[in-house]
Parts: structure tokens; sequence; C-alpha cells
């Protein structure tokens, strides 16, 4: 009789325990679970609330020259916009002599420019922007000699929390009318990063911390510190910039 009510009762501790078992695991994928779609609901909502830029170069209207268009397609504002420009050209297509003689200020033709090691140079370009507004574009005027080989465009800027978010674009020339188009975009997604700092007159300067930098980014510097200022060249207006023009998409 008791060893009867003795295995009656392990019997009983494991159909409890098995119970138990099964439970926890259910618990736990339940949580899991919850975990998960909490965090795809998050980034959904951070997406969603986030402004969203692209970079593209179009002819103007009245078809005389082009301009920078940057796109806030998202449904926030995007702060504190640092957009650096460079406009590249290759030593075989046109040497550094005749660049300087050519497209800089008689004053400034002793300055040091150099091409970088696969032989490339440029003018150097910063824009600065407080904010762009959702779901409206800005038109920054561009003034290009000679049909650059690729025009390079590093955007950095804030979202409303003051995260500073950045991408490297490069557009490359497609035709005889000096047209570009955009070859390359890295990251696809705009990427959370420090903030660069530095300015058109001044080459970008790395720290150790930063020497972690994206290929394309550390590119993007090189080439740079490899440019030339555009307030250097005769294309610098007397009477300063023309301030960006702003329009609905």
């Amino acid at each position: 009789m008791e060893t009867t009510l003795l295995i009656g009762a392990l019997i009983l501790l494991s159909m409890i325990g098995l119970q138990a078992w099964f439970s926890y695991r259910i618990l736990r994928e339940v949580r899991q679970e919850s975990s998960f779609y909490r965090h795809a609901l998050e980034r959904q909502l951070r997406l969603a609330s986030s402004p969203h830029l692209h970079c593209d170069i179009q002819p103007n209207a009245d078809a005389v020259g082009m301009h920078l268009g940057l796109y806030n397609i998202g449904n926030s504002p995007a702060y504190d916009l640092h957009i650096d420009l460079i406009a590249a050209y290759a030593v075989d297509g046109m040497d550094i002599t005749t660049f300087m003689r050519t497209f800089v200020q008689p004053r400034f033709r002793k300055y040091p420019l150099q091409p970088d090691k696969v032989g490339y140079y440029g003018i150097r370009h910063s824009l600065r922007q407080p904010l762009i507004p959702y779901q409206k574009r800005l038109e920054f005027p561009l003034k290009l000699v000679a049909n650059p080989a690729d025009v390079y465009v590093l955007l950095q800027y804030r979202e409303v929390a003051g995260n500073n978010y950045h991408q490297v674009y490069c557009f490359s020339e497609v035709n005889e009318r000096g047209l570009y188009r955009m070859n390359l975009i890295e990251p696809s997604r705009a990427e959370l990063i420090e903030r660069l700092h530095f300015s058109e007159g001044d080459d970008a300067k790395i720290s150790a911390q930063e020497k972690s930098l994206p290929f394309a980014l550390k590119a993007f510097l090189d080439l740079w510190n490899h440019s030339i200022a555009y307030r250097f060249t005769i294309l610098e207006p007397e009477d300063g910039s023309v301030p960006p023009a702003t329009q609905e998409l």
C-alpha cells in the first residue's frame, strides 16, 4: 500500500514538474516574441518619425547650370545640416599647373595642391543650413568648371534628439552636356556617427578614435585634403554665396 502511494506521488510530482517546465518554456517564448515585436514597433515608429534625406544633381529649370538638390522625404525636419562637396579632377585630364593658372585666383596660385595616390585632386566647398522642413527640398546652385570627373558629397544632419547621421554620395558625368547621375551612396541608409567638424579652408583632421571610419568616408576625407577651397577659385562670387531655394517636393 505504501509502495503504491509512493509511486503515485512520484508520478504526480513528475507530471507537475513537466507541466511547470512546459509552462516556463511557453512563458519564455511569449516574452521573447513580445520583446521582438516591441523592438520592431519602436524601430518602425522611429523610422516613421525621422527625417529621410536624399541628394541629387539636376539641371536648372532654365537649362543653364546645375544645382544640388536636397530632399527631405521623411515626416520630421532635419537640423544642423553640414554639406561638404568636392568637384574631383584627374591629373590625366588636366594637370595641376594648368588648373591653377586657369581657375584659381592669382593670389592663391602658390597653394600647395597635390593629387592623391590615385591621381585625383579637386575643388572643395562647404554648405551650412539650419534645417530642412519635412516634405521639402533645398536647391543649392552649383558652379563647376571643366566638367569634373566626379562630384562627391558628404551629408551630415541631426534629428530632433540631436543624433548625427551621415551619408557619402558620388555623382559621375554621363554625357557631353555635363549631366551627372549618382553611382554611389554609402551607407545605403543614413547611419549614426559622431559629427565631423571641418571647414572649407582647412584640411580634415582624423583623430586616433576616428581611424575606424567607414572606407567611403575615409576616402572622401582623403580627397578633401587634396583639394583647394572654392573661395580661392575664380568661381567665388563677389557678392557672396547665393542662398538655397526651398521648394515643395
